[in-house]
């Protein structure tokens, strides 16, 4: 078995595919006609739809909001059973793709984007990382390290090298993270 998600758009009532996100090599071919009606769905906002692809028939639908500028601040990745999206101020969502239960995770100022490491997502927004198991559970959250903006350079044994931005625009400092713990090692 294997998984693709595909998003899409709503514009003017209308579906448009503006990006495929595939977890193994699989194209989806266009000659295919599929019942999306019929699909399992979770509705936590309106404008932005992820289909979920088992064996190549759509099985799950999530819909999220769809905001303004939002267009480089999302991301969503499978992990095991969950389907993790981030979606720019309004943080994640994991939902899992056995039950359908959604969980919600709070994100200081903005999502920024997935980064997965071994059995771990972690959540790099605009001021603090957060680390997540394979089941959704926060492991820790860092102090904060950015004032708008946090990427990660490498990963290297157990830390993370990121740069944060302190001051806006361009004021990017160096830092690297414990990945055991979210703390600054000097």
């Amino acid at each position: 078995m294997f998984l693709t998600v595909i998003i899409l758009k709503k514009s003017r009532g209308l579906l448009n595919k503006i990006g495929i996100i595939d977890v193994m090599e699989y194209e989806v071919n266009s000659e295919f006609s599929y019942d999306f009606e019929n699909v399992n769905k979770t509705i936590i906002g309106s404008g932005r739809l992820y289909y979920v692809y088992r064996d190549k028939i759509p099985y799950v639908s999530v819909e999220v909001n769809l905001l303004d500028c939002s267009e480089h601040f999302i991301d969503s990745i499978i992990i095991g059973d969950n389907l993790f999206i981030g979606n720019y101020y309004e943080g994640g969502y994991i939902i899992n793709l056995t039950d359908y239960q959604v969980k919600k995770i709070r994100v200081d100022g903005y999502f920024g984007y997935f980064v997965v490491n071994k059995e771990f997502v972690y959540i790099l927004g605009c001021e603090k990382i957060l680390a997540l198991n394979k089941d959704g559970i926060i492991v820790w959250e860092s102090d904060y390290l950015a004032v708008d903006g946090i990427v990660c350079n490498e990963i290297e044994g157990n830390s993370m090298k990121v740069s944060c931005e302190m001051d806006p625009p361009g004021g990017w400092v160096d830092k690297k993270i414990n990945l055991l713990n979210g703390k600054e090692v000097p």
